[in-house]
This record gives structure tokens, C-alpha cells and sequence, in this order.
């Protein structure tokens, strides 16, 4: 189909360091690729041990090296100004050495080193997108105006050397304009899944009993699993056959797992650390997340293909997902009755866990199968290119 286009998408990180990005990225790759896109995934080798270069089911994955004096000396300030200029020197080079034949630059979130590769693929011609995923007050760009000296300026440069940006939602592209970004320089395109899981088999039946979260347990991650963990285990009390886990890790696990520590139904929460996500979503028949904030949650997006009962925080983002609350119960942030008198529901009306299986399954299938997503991509990119 677009045997032509040459993708060159930059990260600023990727496997083995894996988030909602990241695998949101893997996933749009791989989907351009089935459509004949060349698509080729620059990232900074930020761990030992991963190849140079390496291919995945068609995308060509390369890795190059990066000094970062904020990563070497963490706990040393001052070096601001200094590392930015080193860090623009590197990526003038990579970028060099990668671009050329590229149709489009595509970045994934919005970062210094971001910013510096949108400047030089500029330079050389080439259009830029990029995805961002944060809404309200911490967005992609002001948490970069926040990085110290050289910030603010990191911002402006970005903004006018972007062709299209992406917003996943409504609140993003809200959000977008009020950074100072152009309407008509704003392309919605929300995030997506695979939808595969879903064929030949029947959705599950009767009330929700397995209940999951999966995600990060870190400040940054900004989820209130303490709100879950309290909610489930007074649920518990008074339903001997329900099951919690938790799956991720991050700073806060060692405080989530003392707090599971204290319930008096421990014994039926898991923690199991960060895993593979398929598993769990196979296990479970509810997803809870519990958001203060989101951009587009992936992992909501894989419940909902698989025909899990959803019941997320109510946020522009979750809202918008579960269709204001036809897909999905909405509960109020930080509210634990409110999460309690959902996660009751679901347990005992086998009617209504039915219905938002249906609902969920229907609405990830209309609109957000990732091969529309690629395809919606691929149309832009060609535009971008003319």
C-alpha cells in the first residue's frame, strides 16, 4: 500500500525499558510495517546489553550511544546548560547519519531530545510529527520548560520546527492549544490496540470477581492504587471469592505492598512485580484504573479488547475512552465508597457486567483497532511528504 514512505520514528527509550509510550510505539510500527511502511526506530541505548541494531517483525531497531551527564551524576547540579549543548552535539550527529531517505520523522512524546532531533530533520527538509500524550497542568511541554535553563527555549523551538502534532484525546489536544500550538498544526489520532484477541471467542459470562491493575506504581505514574487497595478490601469482607492483583513496579511498590500488608483480606491481593501484561488481562475479569491524570491509558485499551468490565477514575482522558461511561463505570478520583460501590457492582449484577463487556469490545473494535490507527498515520504522513 505505501511501499514508498520511509518512517524514521525516534524514542527516548524503548525496550528494554518499556512504558505506555514505549509499547504504544512497537505496536504503531509494527502496524505501518503490515502496510508496506519502511519503518525504522531510533532510540538511545540507555542500558547495557540490547543489540546495536536488531529487527522485530519488520521494524529495524537501532540503538545509539548517548552520554548524559543527568543520568551519570544525578544527584550533581549545575550541568544544565552544559548537557544540553552536549546532548544537541550527539543528536546532531544521529540524526545525520539516520536521515536521509526518511519521508517523515516521527517522535513519541515530547522531550530535549526531541526537541533537538524535530530541529535538525527540519533542517534537512524532512516533516515532523509528534505524539504527545499528557494532559492539564503536566503536559509533554511543560514538563520540558521545566528541565532548568535552556528549557523554555527547548519549547519554542519544538513548537515551530513540529509539522503535525498528534493528540491521543480531546484533553491533549486541548491542552496542545494552550501551550501555544496552532489548531491546524494538530492532527487527532488516538492510540490503539490489536484487536485479534477477540476472534473466536465468546466474551466472558456472569459477574466480575478477578479484579487488576496494571500499570506503574510510581509518583510519576500519578494512579491512586492506596484508593483501590482500601476499596477491594472492604469489598472483600463481604465477598469471600474475589481476587485483586497488581501488576507493575516503580518507586511506590514498597509502600503499596506494606499497605497490602495491613488489610485483612492480604491473602487474596497479589503483587507479582512488573510482568508481561497478556496474562493478566487474561486472567482478569475487571480492570481498575484508578488515574489522578492519563493521556490514553494502553492498558485500559487492551481490557477493553479482550471484553473486560472497566472501571476508571473519572477524567477527561477515561472519560472520553468509555464514551462517558457507556463503555465503562466512572468513579470520582480519590472517591473509595464511590470505587467500592462500583467494584460492588460488578460483582453482583451479572446484567450489567454484561452489558459493559459488550460495550468495551464494540468500542475498542470501532475506534481504536491499530491497523485504522496505521492507516490513519500512513494519510498523514503522505500528506506531510507532498
Amino acid at each position: 500500500m505505501s511501499s514508498s514512505l520511509n518512517v524514521l520514528m525516534f524514542s527516548g527509550q524503548f525496550r528494554p525499558i518499556v512504558g505506555g509510550a514505549e509499547r504504544q510505539a512497537e505496536k504503531l510500527a509494527k502496524a505501518l510495517v503490515s502496510q508496506g511502511v519502511r519503518v525504522t526506530l531510533l532510540t538511545p541505548a540507555l542500558v547495557q546489553g540490547p543489540p546495536a541494531e536488531e529487527q522485530d517483525e519488520g521494524v529495524t531497531i537501532r540503538r545509539f550511544s548517548l552520554f548524559d551527564i543527568s543520568r551519570c551524576l544525578p544527584g550533581v547540579r549545575g550541568f544544565g546548560p552544559l548537557n544540553l549543548l552536549g546532548l544537541r552535539c550527539q543528536l546532531a550527529r544521529v540524526v545525520d547519519q539516520h536521515i536521509q531517505g526518511a519521508s517523515v520523522l516521527h517522535a513519541h512524546m515530547a522531550g530535549s531530545l526531541m526537541a533537538f532531533a524535530a530541529q535538525f530533520a527540519r533542517r534537512r527538509a524532512v516533516p515532523v510529527v509528534c505524539k504527545v500524550g499528557m494532559s492539564g497542568d503536566r503536559t509533554d511541554l511543560t514538563e520540558l520548560a521545566r528541565i532548568g535553563i535552556g528549557g523554555p527555549r527547548l519549547v519554542r523551538s519544538m513548537i515551530q520546527s513540529v509539522d503535525r502534532w498528534i493528540a491521543t484525546t480531546d484533553a491533549v489536544r486541548l491542552s496542545l492549544t494552550k501551550s501555544g500550538v496552532s489548531e491546524r498544526r494538530i492532527a487527532s489520532i488516538p492510540n490503539g490496540v490489536e484487536l485479534p484477541i477477540l476472534a473466536g471467542r465468546p466474551l466472558r459470562q456472569g459477574v466480575a470477581r478477578r479484579f487488576l491493575y496494571l500499570g506503574r506504581l510510581s509518583t510519576t505514574a500519578d494512579r491512586d492504587v492506596p484508593t483501590l487497595v482500601r476499596a477491594f478490601d472492604r469489598l472483600a469482607d463481604e465477598a469471600l471469592d474475589v481476587q485483586l492483583s497488581i501488576v507493575g513496579d516503580g518507586d511506590l511498590f514498597g509502600s503499596t505492598k506494606a499497605l497490602i500488608a495491613r488489610c485483612r483480606n492480604a491473602s487474596r491481593i497479589q503483587l507479582p512485580g512488573q510482568q508481561a501484561p497478556e496474562p493478566w488481562v487474561e486472567w482478569a475479569d475487571c480492570m481498575v484504573l484508578p488515574s489522578r491524570r492519563e493521556g490514553l491509558s494502553n492498558a485500559l485499551l487492551e481490557a477493553m479488547s479482550a471484553g473486560l468490565v472497566c472501571i476508571a477514575n473519572d477524567i477527561p482522558a477515561n472519560r472520553e475512552v468509555l464514551a462517558g461511561g457507556d463503555a465503562g463505570l466512572l468513579t470520582s478520583v480519590e472517591g473509595e465508597d464511590d470505587l467500592l460501590h462500583a467494584l460492588r457492582r460488578v460483582y453482583t449484577d451479572a446484567q450489567l457486567a454484561g452489558r459493559l463487556r459488550q460495550s468495551a469490545s464494540e468500542r475498542a473494535r470501532s475506534a481504536y483497532d491499530i491497523r485504522s490507527v496505521a492507516t490513519r498515520y500512513v494519510r498523514l504522513y503522505e500528506e506531510l511528504r507532498r
